[in-house]
């Protein structure tokens, strides 16, 4: 009988987005990038809130099935509140997700009820929980490299590229990252790059593309991340947290 596409190796590509990732050694940093990797870390100093919005596109095969999933989400998150809330739809099902100080909720999807709450690391600074203080997070702790110029939405952007390693997926905050670290998964050819406003050193998009393998399987995904609206005014308003909860997320996430 043929298994179907394991569901681990889809949630571990979207937990991606956010989290750390795999590579090879790779050589020193080049300067032009070291110099736009600095001014992005130094810039999120400034940033108390933004809007984001999220492409993800997954192919996943195991033992001659295949399996693709588009999925797509859109967010905000505020820095002074130390609160964000994100939607994501994946095949017209909906999930919010909420993250209030250091503490994750997800509102579990029919046919359970109550809410999925994971604990966050305490040891970061808060933006680094959110999706934009993570990808930067991810060139701060591994080689960089210069990949050019683009116009993104109307803004010049520096581009930069990286190749993190295993180690750097142990480092970084958050739970989903040591699950993953140590799941008995293989991460391979990974790319991941930023696009900077060259007037305001804030990144304009963030891009994940990677391989992964395991239980049988394997699948491949890119993850893209638009970034807007700094520093506008967003509301916040995490509901009243009732029912069940169920510590580590929501069953069969």
């Amino acid at each position: 009988m043929h298994r179907a596409v394991p569901a681990a190796l889809l949630v571990a590509l979207i937990a991606l987005a956010g989290c750390g990732i795999l590579g090879d050694s790779q050589p020193p940093s080049d300067d032009r990038a070291l110099e736009v990797r600095n001014e992005t870390v130094d810039a999120l100093a400034d940033v108390d809130t933004y809007r984001m919005s999220m492409d993800v596109g997954v192919s996943a095969s195991a033992e001659g099935r295949s399996e693709s999933i588009a999925a797509d989400a859109d967010g905000v998150a505020n820095r002074t509140a130390r609160l964000m809330e994100m939607h994501t739809t994946v095949r017209g099902r909906s999930a919010t997700t909420y993250l209030r100080n250091r503490t994750a909720y997800t509102k579990c999807p029919s046919p359970w009820t109550g809410w999925g709450v994971q604990n966050q690391s305490t040891d970061v600074e808060w933006l680094t929980l959110t999706p934009l203080g993570r990808q930067v997070e991810i060139f701060n702790r591994t080689n960089v490299y210069w990949d050019g110029t683009a116009t993104i939405d109307g803004h010049e952007t520096s581009v930069i590229v990286a190749y993190p390693t295993q180690e750097t997926v142990s480092s970084l905050p958050g739970e989903s990252q040591t699950d993953l670290a140590n799941a008995d998964a293989t991460v391979e050819n990974i790319t991941t790059k930023l696009w900077v406003d060259r007037e305001t050193s804030r990144p304009v998009r963030s891009l994940l593309q990677l391989k992964i393998s395991g239980n049988g399987g394997e699948a491949t995904a890119n993850v893209m991340i638009d970034y807007e609206e700094y520093g506008e005014p967003v509301q916040v308003a995490v509901p009243e947290i009732t029912g069940e909860t169920w510590p580590g997320g929501c069953p069969g996430a």
